[in-house]
Protein backbone atom coordinates (compact mmCIF):
# COMPACT_ATOMS: atom_id res chain seq x y z
CA UNK A 1 0.00 0.00 0.00
CA UNK A 2 0.96 3.46 -0.77
CA UNK A 3 2.15 5.44 2.38
CA UNK A 4 0.07 8.67 2.68
CA UNK A 5 1.87 12.09 2.58
CA UNK A 6 0.99 14.07 5.32
CA UNK A 7 -2.19 16.46 4.49
CA UNK A 8 -2.49 19.92 4.67
CA UNK A 9 -4.88 20.42 7.46
CA UNK A 10 -8.21 21.46 5.31
CA UNK A 11 -7.54 17.89 3.32
CA UNK A 12 -7.32 16.26 6.43
CA UNK A 13 -10.52 17.41 7.87
CA UNK A 14 -11.85 16.59 4.63
CA UNK A 15 -10.71 13.04 4.74
CA UNK A 16 -11.88 12.35 8.58
CA UNK A 17 -15.27 13.96 7.54
CA UNK A 18 -16.09 10.98 4.43
CA UNK A 19 -14.40 8.17 6.45
CA UNK A 20 -16.62 8.95 9.22
CA UNK A 21 -19.10 9.68 7.67
CA UNK A 22 -19.27 5.78 6.14
CA UNK A 23 -18.38 4.15 9.06
CA UNK A 24 -21.49 5.98 10.42
CA UNK A 25 -23.54 4.88 7.54
CA UNK A 26 -25.17 8.61 8.14
CA UNK A 27 -25.52 10.60 5.15
CA UNK A 28 -23.72 14.64 4.36
CA UNK A 29 -25.60 17.73 3.46
CA UNK A 30 -22.87 17.66 0.68
CA UNK A 31 -18.76 18.00 0.25
CA UNK A 32 -17.00 18.96 2.76
CA UNK A 33 -15.58 22.76 2.46
CA UNK A 34 -12.05 22.45 1.42
CA UNK A 35 -11.91 19.63 -0.90
CA UNK A 36 -8.38 19.72 -3.24
CA UNK A 37 -8.99 21.33 -6.58
CA UNK A 38 -6.34 18.65 -8.43
CA UNK A 39 -6.01 14.94 -9.11
CA UNK A 40 -2.77 14.76 -7.57
CA UNK A 41 -4.13 16.28 -4.00
CA UNK A 42 -7.49 14.39 -4.28
CA UNK A 43 -5.38 10.82 -4.50
CA UNK A 44 -3.26 12.13 -1.63
CA UNK A 45 -6.27 12.34 0.20
CA UNK A 46 -7.98 9.30 -0.95
CA UNK A 47 -4.75 7.21 0.07
CA UNK A 48 -5.04 9.11 3.41
CA UNK A 49 -8.63 7.68 4.09
CA UNK A 50 -7.30 4.28 3.04
CA UNK A 51 -5.01 3.79 5.38
CA UNK A 52 -7.42 4.75 7.96
CA UNK A 53 -10.14 2.96 6.72
CA UNK A 54 -10.26 -0.81 9.12
CA UNK A 55 -10.80 -3.06 6.28
CA UNK A 56 -8.43 -4.80 3.97
CA UNK A 57 -8.12 -3.49 0.67
CA UNK A 58 -8.67 -5.90 -1.89
CA UNK A 59 -9.19 -4.12 -5.41
CA UNK A 60 -10.22 -1.01 -7.28
CA UNK A 61 -12.79 0.55 -9.68
CA UNK A 62 -12.33 2.15 -12.39
CA UNK A 63 -15.37 4.88 -13.33
CA UNK A 64 -14.96 6.82 -16.32
CA UNK A 65 -15.21 10.68 -16.84
CA UNK A 66 -17.36 12.92 -18.61
CA UNK A 67 -15.56 14.32 -22.10
CA UNK A 68 -15.40 17.97 -20.08
CA UNK A 69 -13.73 16.71 -17.51
CA UNK A 70 -11.27 14.29 -19.09
CA UNK A 71 -9.97 17.19 -21.70
CA UNK A 72 -9.71 19.34 -17.88
CA UNK A 73 -8.10 16.56 -16.46
CA UNK A 74 -6.25 15.35 -18.89
CA UNK A 75 -7.59 11.40 -17.93
CA UNK A 76 -10.56 9.92 -19.04
CA UNK A 77 -10.44 7.76 -15.84
CA UNK A 78 -10.57 7.86 -12.12
CA UNK A 79 -10.32 5.19 -9.54
CA UNK A 80 -11.14 4.33 -6.02
CA UNK A 81 -10.54 1.55 -3.44
CA UNK A 82 -12.58 -1.73 -2.96
CA UNK A 83 -12.46 -3.49 0.66
CA UNK A 84 -12.98 -6.68 1.58
CA UNK A 85 -15.91 -6.48 3.59
CA UNK A 86 -18.28 -4.46 0.40
CA UNK A 87 -17.38 -7.86 -1.79
CA UNK A 88 -19.82 -10.37 -2.23
CA UNK A 89 -20.75 -13.32 -4.52
CA UNK A 90 -23.43 -13.76 -6.20
CA UNK A 91 -25.88 -16.83 -6.53
CA UNK A 92 -27.97 -18.26 -9.44
CA UNK A 93 -31.49 -17.40 -8.40
CA UNK A 94 -31.10 -15.48 -5.35
CA UNK A 95 -30.85 -11.88 -4.88
CA UNK A 96 -28.14 -10.83 -3.10
CA UNK A 97 -28.55 -7.52 -0.66
CA UNK A 98 -26.13 -4.53 -1.65
CA UNK A 99 -25.67 -1.26 1.24
CA UNK A 100 -26.04 1.75 0.36
CA UNK A 101 -26.05 4.99 2.31
CA UNK A 102 -29.53 6.18 3.02
CA UNK A 103 -30.24 9.61 1.93
CA UNK A 104 -26.73 9.56 -0.07
CA UNK A 105 -26.28 8.70 -3.47
CA UNK A 106 -26.75 5.54 -4.50
CA UNK A 107 -26.27 3.76 -7.92
CA UNK A 108 -26.30 0.16 -9.67
CA UNK A 109 -23.75 -0.60 -12.60
CA UNK A 110 -23.02 -3.66 -14.54
CA UNK A 111 -19.80 -3.96 -15.02
CA UNK A 112 -16.79 -6.48 -16.15
CA UNK A 113 -14.61 -7.29 -13.34
CA UNK A 114 -10.91 -8.91 -13.57
CA UNK A 115 -9.13 -10.73 -11.65
CA UNK A 116 -5.57 -10.16 -11.32
CA UNK A 117 -3.14 -12.95 -11.64
CA UNK A 118 0.79 -13.36 -11.37
CA UNK A 119 0.84 -12.62 -14.77
CA UNK A 120 -1.62 -10.37 -17.03
CA UNK A 121 -2.26 -14.48 -19.11
CA UNK A 122 -3.06 -15.39 -15.40
CA UNK A 123 -5.98 -12.48 -15.26
CA UNK A 124 -9.62 -14.24 -14.94
CA UNK A 125 -12.59 -11.88 -16.03
CA UNK A 126 -16.05 -12.04 -13.72
CA UNK A 127 -19.64 -10.63 -14.92
CA UNK A 128 -20.95 -8.42 -12.13
CA UNK A 129 -21.54 -5.07 -10.53
CA UNK A 130 -20.80 -2.36 -8.98
CA UNK A 131 -22.77 -0.71 -6.26
CA UNK A 132 -21.41 3.14 -6.42
CA UNK A 133 -22.93 4.91 -2.92
CA UNK A 134 -21.55 8.13 -0.66
CA UNK A 135 -22.58 9.73 1.92
CA UNK A 136 -22.55 12.46 -0.60
CA UNK A 137 -25.85 13.21 -2.37
CA UNK A 138 -25.71 13.80 -6.04
CA UNK A 139 -22.12 13.40 -5.71
CA UNK A 140 -21.61 13.22 -9.16
CA UNK A 141 -22.79 16.58 -9.77
CA UNK A 142 -19.68 18.16 -7.87
CA UNK A 143 -17.79 16.16 -10.18
CA UNK A 144 -14.44 13.57 -10.68
CA UNK A 145 -12.12 15.03 -7.74
CA UNK A 146 -14.98 15.19 -5.06
CA UNK A 147 -16.05 11.39 -6.37
CA UNK A 148 -12.20 10.13 -6.03
CA UNK A 149 -11.87 12.24 -2.24
CA UNK A 150 -14.72 9.85 -1.69
CA UNK A 151 -13.51 6.17 -2.42
CA UNK A 152 -14.34 7.12 -6.06
CA UNK A 153 -18.12 6.82 -4.93
CA UNK A 154 -17.61 2.32 -4.43
CA UNK A 155 -19.67 0.85 -1.50
CA UNK A 156 -19.69 -2.75 -2.94
CA UNK A 157 -18.69 -4.98 -5.34
CA UNK A 158 -21.36 -8.03 -6.33
CA UNK A 159 -18.97 -11.01 -8.57
CA UNK A 160 -20.85 -13.18 -10.57
CA UNK A 161 -20.23 -15.93 -12.92
CA UNK A 162 -16.71 -16.21 -14.49
CA UNK A 163 -16.31 -15.59 -18.76
CA UNK A 164 -13.99 -18.17 -19.50
CA UNK A 165 -13.92 -17.15 -22.99
CA UNK A 166 -13.08 -13.65 -22.65
CA UNK A 167 -9.87 -13.42 -24.60
CA UNK A 168 -11.09 -15.23 -28.12
CA UNK A 169 -14.70 -14.19 -27.79
CA UNK A 170 -15.67 -12.66 -31.49
CA UNK A 171 -19.20 -11.47 -31.39
CA UNK A 172 -20.90 -8.97 -29.29
CA UNK A 173 -22.09 -9.15 -25.73
CA UNK A 174 -25.87 -7.64 -25.27
CA UNK A 175 -25.65 -6.59 -21.72
CA UNK A 176 -28.97 -4.92 -20.34
CA UNK A 177 -30.16 -3.35 -16.55
CA UNK A 178 -33.59 -4.37 -14.96
CA UNK A 179 -34.71 -2.58 -12.07
CA UNK A 180 -37.89 -3.09 -10.31
CA UNK A 181 -38.74 -5.24 -13.32
CA UNK A 182 -38.38 -2.54 -16.08
CA UNK A 183 -35.80 -2.54 -18.64
CA UNK A 184 -33.26 0.73 -17.57
CA UNK A 185 -30.85 0.68 -20.02
CA UNK A 186 -28.86 -2.21 -22.73
CA UNK A 187 -25.74 -1.72 -24.51
CA UNK A 188 -24.16 -4.08 -27.41
CA UNK A 189 -20.73 -4.44 -27.43
CA UNK A 190 -18.98 -5.21 -30.33
CA UNK A 191 -15.61 -4.51 -29.66
CA UNK A 192 -15.28 -7.26 -26.44
CA UNK A 193 -12.73 -6.97 -24.44
CA UNK A 194 -11.41 -3.50 -25.00
CA UNK A 195 -13.18 -1.68 -23.25
CA UNK A 196 -12.56 -3.54 -19.76
CA UNK A 197 -8.62 -3.61 -20.97
CA UNK A 198 -8.21 -0.41 -21.48
CA UNK A 199 -9.67 -0.04 -17.94
CA UNK A 200 -7.50 -1.90 -16.59
CA UNK A 201 -4.13 -0.30 -18.47
CA UNK A 202 -5.25 2.89 -16.76
CA UNK A 203 -5.49 1.42 -13.65
CA UNK A 204 -2.15 -1.07 -13.68
CA UNK A 205 0.17 2.99 -14.51
CA UNK A 206 -2.02 4.76 -11.50
CA UNK A 207 -1.09 1.83 -9.34
CA UNK A 208 2.34 2.26 -10.23
CA UNK A 209 2.57 5.98 -9.63
CA UNK A 210 0.80 5.78 -6.53
CA UNK A 211 3.09 3.34 -4.56
CA UNK A 212 0.43 0.81 -4.38
CA UNK A 213 1.30 -3.46 -4.87
CA UNK A 214 -1.68 -5.39 -6.87
CA UNK A 215 -1.26 -8.90 -5.67
CA UNK A 216 -3.05 -11.79 -7.59
CA UNK A 217 -6.60 -12.05 -6.44
CA UNK A 218 -7.05 -8.02 -7.05
CA UNK A 219 -10.17 -6.91 -8.30
CA UNK A 220 -10.41 -4.06 -10.85
CA UNK A 221 -14.05 -3.41 -11.45
CA UNK A 222 -13.75 -1.39 -15.13
CA UNK A 223 -16.93 0.27 -15.70
CA UNK A 224 -20.16 0.91 -15.78
CA UNK A 225 -21.51 -0.84 -19.23
CA UNK A 226 -24.58 0.48 -19.44
CA UNK A 227 -24.90 3.54 -17.20
CA UNK A 228 -24.86 4.90 -13.71
CA UNK A 229 -28.60 4.33 -12.88
CA UNK A 230 -29.71 5.91 -9.65
CA UNK A 231 -31.65 3.68 -7.41
CA UNK A 232 -33.48 3.81 -3.89
CA UNK A 233 -33.27 1.14 -1.08
CA UNK A 234 -35.39 -1.17 -1.19
CA UNK A 235 -34.87 -1.38 -5.65
CA UNK A 236 -34.52 -4.77 -7.21
CA UNK A 237 -32.29 -5.10 -9.80
CA UNK A 238 -31.35 -8.06 -12.56
CA UNK A 239 -28.30 -7.57 -14.72
CA UNK A 240 -27.97 -9.58 -17.63
CA UNK A 241 -24.74 -10.31 -19.43
CA UNK A 242 -26.07 -12.69 -22.79
CA UNK A 243 -24.89 -16.14 -22.56
CA UNK A 244 -22.70 -15.55 -19.43
CA UNK A 245 -25.80 -15.10 -17.21
CA UNK A 246 -26.95 -12.74 -14.73
CA UNK A 247 -26.70 -11.78 -11.30
CA UNK A 248 -29.37 -10.43 -9.04
CA UNK A 249 -29.44 -7.56 -6.21
CA UNK A 250 -31.58 -5.81 -4.04
CA UNK A 251 -30.36 -2.15 -2.38
CA UNK A 252 -30.49 -2.18 1.40
CA UNK A 253 -29.69 0.38 3.92
CA UNK A 254 -26.30 0.68 4.90
CA UNK A 255 -25.39 -0.34 8.93
CA UNK A 256 -22.86 1.86 10.97
CA UNK A 257 -19.72 0.04 10.89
Amino acid sequence: MASADLLPSGHLHVSTQLTRARADARALPGPPLEMPDNLSDAYRLQDHSIAAWEDELVGWKVGGMSPASAAELGTPYLAGPIFAKSVQHAHQGRSTEMPVFEEGFAAIEPEFIIALGNTREEDRMFIGAEIASSPIPDINDYGPITVICDFGNNNGLLIGPEITDWRTRDREITVSTHINGDLIAESRLTDFPAAPLRALAFLLELAEQRGYDLPAGTFVSTGAITGVHEAKIGATSELSFSEYGTVELQLVPAVPA
